[in-house]
């Protein structure tokens, strides 16, 4: 039998004490809260404030809630006594009820904190002619100090780090802030003496490489040309450049020695980082980088960084584990990191890409290549092991679109058929990527979020089958599929969704919502025929600081390599311009041509599919894709301006919508007052007024991307044109009703009814004619001429950007007919070939050698409005706008109806920004009456390719031409040039 201790028996009176304390204590507040509300009237006739000293009572009851003559409730007293605290200016706040003849009186009784009676800041310039310096508003603001706000000596000492911080925000490294009076509990004034000192100014960001053994007989100045170009091997073009390096720091240069370049220390540290994670992208794993400050007299600082590269790692062994469904062989088809080579994140980007696109073109949402590398007792040698999980084939159920806000105006169909997923689709996640670009590239919606959820109930019946989305309709789908699809394993593991992939590609989205997905266990490899050495595991320790690897999450193995370097590492307005392009209008349903079909009944995988029954095992799953969006602003008013050497100066007026709604007009004034009218159908409408002093143009446009809800795109316009050309005056007016698809990412068809009625005034008169004429072409076509074309046209794109590229082509072909006052046919093509010669280790720095073609024949019965000129800086540089013409009497140019016209430039970076680049030239061809290659020219020259953000995406262009060989009659142009600004 136990015996219960004296302490034991201590420690329960204590216990009980203390509960019967916490009853009665919640007993007492109970009574007196319930007393409370019995004793609150119902109504107070007056409210007044008692124990005020120095805040006027005036003030005090603007902050009170309860008035007179109104209900009152204890909880609004409540409420008020808060919000009395909220202010700071009490220590305590009271209330009570006094009964007078003329009713119930309200008092709160206060006690209040001590108040600021004045503040000065010395030190501080009451003028200055600076309108960046710091002034006395300023300081009033960071510290919330002004006479009359709460007094307290704590929040006094704090501002002392505040102001020192916003000043060295504003440069002045040096500052010294003491606090002279105001901290102490007794103070009721608050001084601050300020010593801001100068600003101090990055002036210089230099590198010092370390270079443990130079090549013996090496000058100093041969080593310092070769710094930044040399690796520890002697290799030429692995290490980076210093004007490479200075690209990737966050410490900016003074410009001009006198603009920014504030110096910043902590700045230093996130270059440190910065430089380390993008030597690792190279290879150099090994890398120490130091950064130095060095302050001369004048008080400016030179940042010197020191860095040790070690030796740039070489991948010895690549093998594969994990894969089951592809063989090596497949996965490596077109390897860029291969064995032998030196290490770089960016090819094994590439690489890992292209294991991904094939698991995705199979449905393999899930499918994770991770690379993982193993450093080996030998300096500067690697293994890289791709630890691969397939995951399984997974078809998409549902895809639900949701509209985030209070009362969205858009129509959910509008979401839905950007994203261009249907039920039964193979979950590509190529393909749902692109669809959050294009919802992101839209401009309709803002904050767009996909989730991809794997369901462990396959049933088909949802409400999918019920929408129609771009035509497509539920038929064809049957819940009975669901019967031989087993459901996906309940054990599933959270991973982030990365859209499948491990590392970022070019385009890629990373998203960190999770998702629950199966994870097959798969640990044994195909085709691994390559018996590796032992090696030695860096520690764990050391390992963390160069790679994060996680078999759960898809994300990048390398902890400090930046994204820049597994993608193209061209300027962000270069590389941003094609995610801020207008969306391309010709709609695009890949789904609809690739996706194989869905299982019938009886078979326990895809028929057809290329499985062959592989997966009786880890049958095909399904998955959810859940979309929200925010309505973005779809609306915008633009003006600009530019020039160019072609058409001079032209102003610019738009009014652009692209969530336009044709079909929905206002029910009423709220309608428009509010902005429901004309909106919500993401179709665009756009209006234009371009006004020049040589060309004049006014266009008004609707486009519905997806007409019908279909892949068809339908574009309506209407115009007016107007141009001063040399030897005549045109007037334009008109309008063009197109339709197109995008059959697949690459190929698009187009076609086009153009409908325009053209005047032909002022031509110019052959001197010396009697009567006053021109040429025989013009005078056929003087006054009103009415002109009617059908084209159709079908173009090949893989070009990488459309306004810098560097990788793919372009091809289109175009078949045109005129019919009407005129009839003739017209046969056109367009090639364009850029290819890549050099870039950099990073993959910036992209040398580009690019050959563009263009051929154009039209029938004999084309006027001369419609006929061939080549010439400016768009067609034929070294002569002017329409410089290069098949010409009459007098020299009046009338067209040509052959064209043949060519180019080949050489693009290369002169910044390490890539923002200037150089261009060198070759432009050839002719424009005839007849097929021919007589009147051949021929330019060489060169240009400037200058990137400003500010001034838009597209880069200004100047180019000088030098005709070689020209005919006699043509008007030549040595410079030409184009220069935009857009807001």
């Amino acid at each position: 039998m136990s015996q219960t201790t004296p302490n034991h028996q201590k420690n329960i009176s204590t216990m009980a004490l203390l509960s019967l304390a916490v009853a009665v204590f919640g007993f007492l507040f109970c009574a007196a809260d319930s007393l409370s509300a019995q004793t609150v009237p119902s109504t107070v006739s007056k409210i007044r404030i008692e124990g005020n000293e120095t805040i006027p009572e005036h003030v005090i009851l603007q902050k009170v809630l309860t008035q007179p003559g109104r209900q009152v409730t204890s909880r609004q007293i409540r409420e008020d006594k808060r919000n009395l605290m909220s202010t700071r200016w009490f220590y305590s706040v009271e209330e009570r009820f006094e009964e007078t003849d003329s009713g119930s009186v309200l008092i709160f009784r206060v006690h209040e904190r001590p108040i600021v009676r004045r503040v000065e800041f010395r030190g501080v310039p009451e003028t200055s002619l600076n309108f960046n310096a710091i002034k006395t508003k300023h300081l009033e603001s960071w510290t919330g100090l002004k006479v009359g706000s709460p007094f307290d000596h704590l929040a006094n000492r704090e501002a002392v780090k505040r102001i020192e911080q916003e000043y060295k925000e504003k440069g002045h490294y040096h500052v010294k802030v003491q606090l002279l009076k105001g901290g102490e509990p007794s103070d009721r004034e608050v001084i601050f003496q300020i010593d801001a000192g100068p600003k101090v100014r990055v002036q210089d960001r230099t590198f010092r490489f370390v270079r443990p053994n130079p090549p013996e007989g090496m000058s100093d100045t041969l080593t310092e040309l070769l710094n930044g170009r040399r690796s520890e091997d002697g290799t030429i073009g692995l290490s980076p450049t210093a004007g490479r390096l200075t690209t990737k720091l966050q410490s900016k240069k003074a410009l001009l020695g006198f603009w920014g370049g504030y110096f910043k220390p902590e700045t230093m540290d996130q270059d440190i980082d910065s430089l380390k994670q993008y030597y690792r992208g190279l290879g150099f794993f090994d890398v120490q980088v130091q950064a130095e400050p060095f302050f001369s007299k004048a008080g400016d600082v030179r940042i010197v960084y020191t860095i040790d590269e070690g030796v740039p790692y070489r991948v010895r062994n690549i093998s594969l584990n994990g894969n089951n469904v592809i063989p090596v062989a497949q996965l490596r088809d077109k390897a860029q990191l291969t064995e032998g080579k030196f290490f770089n994140s960016l090819p094994l980007s590439h690489d890992v890409e292209h294991m991904l696109s094939l698991y995705a073109e199979r449905g393999h949402y899930f499918a994770s290549v991770i690379p993982v590398p193993k450093f080996t007792e030998q300096a500067g040698v690697v293994d890289l092991v791709f630890e691969i999980d397939e995951d399984r084939p997974r078809y998409v159920r549902n895809v639900n679109g949701r509209l985030i806000g209070d009362h969205p105006h858009t129509m959910e169909v509008v979401l839905l058929n950007y994203l261009q997923m249907e039920p039964g689709d193979l979950a590509n996640p190529k393909l749902i990527r692109r669809g959050q670009s294009r919802l992101n590239g839209s401009g309709l919606f803002e904050g767009v979020q996909a989730e991809v959820v794997p369901v462990e109930n396959s049933s088909f019946m949802t409400a999918s089958n019920s929408r129609t989305i771009r035509g497509q309709t539920a038929l064809g789908y049957s819940p009975s599929w669901t019967a031989v699809l087993d459901p996906p394993p309940e054990n599933d593991s959270l991973v982030p969704l990365n859209f499948g992939h491990s590392m970022p590609g070019l385009h890629s989205q990373q998203d960190d919502t999770a998702v629950n997905c199966s994870k097959p266990n798969q640990s044994s490899s195909v085709d691994s025929d390559t018996d590796h050495p032992d090696v030695s595991f860096i520690p764990s320790s050391q390992f963390d600081t160069v790679l994060d690897y996680t078999q759960t999450a898809p994300q990048s193995v390398f902890l400090d390599v930046p994204t820049s370097l597994l993608v193209s590492s061209f300027p962000d307005s270069i590389c941003s311009a094609g995610a801020n392009e207008e969306p391309i209008i010709r709609a695009q349903s890949p789904g609809g041509f690739y996706a194989p079909p869905i299982p019938g009944r009886g078979d326990a995988v895809l028929q057809g599919s290329p499985y062959n029954n592989q997966f009786q095992a880890l049958p095909p799953g399904w998955v959810d894709i859940n979309v929200a969006a925010t309505e973005g602003r779809t609306g915008r008013l633009m003006f600009g301006a530019g020039v160019n050497s072609d058409a001079g100066l032209v102003g610019s007026f738009v009014w652009d919508e692209r969530n336009f709604n044709l079909f929905r007009p206002p029910q009423t004034f709220a309608d428009i007052i509010e902005g429901r009218a004309w909106r919500g159908g993401g179709q665009r409408f756009r209006l234009e007024a371009a006004p020049g002093d040589q060309v004049s143009r006014y266009s008004l446009s609707w486009t519905d991307p997806y007409f019908m809800y279909s892949d068809y795109s339908l574009s309506v316009s209407g115009f007016y044109f107007n141009r001063f050309y040399p030897d005549w005056d045109e007037t334009r007016l008109g309008g063009r009703v197109a339709i197109g698809r995008q059959l697949t990412p690459e190929w698009s068809i187009n076609g086009a009814l153009r409908l325009e009625d053209v005047e032909i005034a002022n031509p110019r008169i052959i001197t010396g004619s009697a009567p006053p004429s021109s040429v025989p072409e013009l005078e056929a076509v003087r006054g009103n001429n009415f002109l009617s074309t059908f084209r159709a046209s079908i173009s090949h794109d893989t070009r990488d950007s459309t306004l810098l590229p560097s990788e793919g082509h372009f091809v289109d072909l175009a078949y045109e007919q005129a019919f009407g006052d005129f009839n003739y046919p017209r046969l056109e093509t367009e090639l364009r070939q850029y290819i890549t010669m050099y870039n950099r280790a990073d993959g910036s720095g992209r040398h580009v050698l690019t050959f563009a073609g263009n051929i154009g024949w039209s029938g004999d019965d084309t006027p001369v409005f419609e006929r061939y000129y080549a010439g400016g800086f768009q067609s034929f540089r070294g002569f002017a706008f329409r410089g290069v013409t098949p010409r009459g009497a007098d020299n009046i140019s009338t067209g040509g109806t052959w064209q043949l016209l060519g180019t080949s430039e050489y693009r290369l970076p002169l910044t390490a920004d890539d923002m200037i680049n150089l261009v060198v030239f070759s432009d050839v061809g002719t424009v005839n009456q007849d097929v021919t290659i007589d009147n051949f020219r021929v330019t060489v020259g060169v240009g400037l390719r200058v990137v400003v953000p500010a001034m838009g995406p597209v880069p200004l262009a100047f180019d000088f031409g030098f005709p070689v060989r020209s005919a006699k009659f043509d008007d030549e142009r040595i410079f030409s040039f184009y220069v935009g600004i857009n807001r």
